[in-house]
């Protein structure tokens, strides 16, 4: 015996038992509560977006606020943040900026490891926040935006001769800034959000050995900036 149904096909028993199923759970979805269904919702969706991350922002742990000169462990080093200031020329190793300025995060470093690092984690463990016109690199002139200001990276400095850090030698501590130019702006900022990132340490996808990787924030805190007159040569300062 055939089932005709609407616009003319025809039906097995099967199949009409199947549509009646389905008419019966829509009934039953319909009587259940409102904030039952969401919850049903926010589930099926978390399982969809799960193979991409899922809830990407529930996924991020919150920022430990960082205070002055506290020690923030990130895995090769411990690093503190003690101050932060602006020059347009901090010291006779730079070149003065004109449309711009040096942004200096001073604090200092110690390495946890029995051998040297070399400059990556250095430069890579703090970051400025939300600070439009820093350049890409010490290398890399090129500005980025505001939103992407973590991109930038910082070259490193031992604050006692002003000359660049490329190593931290094992289980030393150095007072050490780590310097961003700046351009686009005369005027700085009259505060920064600085990040401290942390490290784990496993086997390089690329190659056969291990480091300290990926790097991911793991404390903040603002800072006032402080403006700092710019160096003048002895010598052409004198009549």
């Amino acid at each position: 015996m055939l089932c005709i149904v609407a616009g003319g096909g025809e039906s097995t028993p099967g199949a009409a038992g199947a549509a009646g199923r389905v008419r019966r759970a829509l009934t039953d979805v319909a009587k259940r509560p409102l904030r039952q269904l969401a919850t049903w919702a926010a589930g099926v969706a978390l399982l969809l977006t799960a193979p991409f991350g899922g809830w990407a922002d529930a996924a991020k742990p919150e920022l430990a606020t960082a205070e002055v000169k506290q020690v923030v462990h990130t895995g090769p080093l411990d690093v503190t943040i003690e101050r932060v200031s602006s020059s347009t020329r901090p010291s006779k190793a730079f070149t003065e900026l004109k449309n711009g300025q040096y942004l200096m995060v001073f604090g200092t470093v110690k390495s946890t490891q029995p051998k040297s690092l070399d400059s990556g984690e250095l430069g890579e463990a703090v970051r400025l926040v939300g600070v439009d016109g820093l350049t890409r690199s010490n290398l890399d002139k090129t500005p980025v935006p505001a939103a992407e200001s973590t991109r930038a990276k910082p070259a490193v400095y031992y604050v006692v001769d002003s000359t660049m850090m490329f190593e931290v030698p094992p289980l030393m501590t150095f007072e050490v800034a780590w310097v961003w130019e700046r351009t686009g702006s005369v005027t700085p900022p009259a505060s920064v959000q600085v990040e401290i990132e942390k490290f784990t340490y496993r086997q390089s996808s690329l190659e056969d050995s291990f480091g300290w990787l990926d790097p991911v924030p793991t404390a903040h805190l603002r800072l006032p900036v402080a403006i700092k007159d710019p160096y003048v040569d002895p010598k052409k300062a004198t009549p």
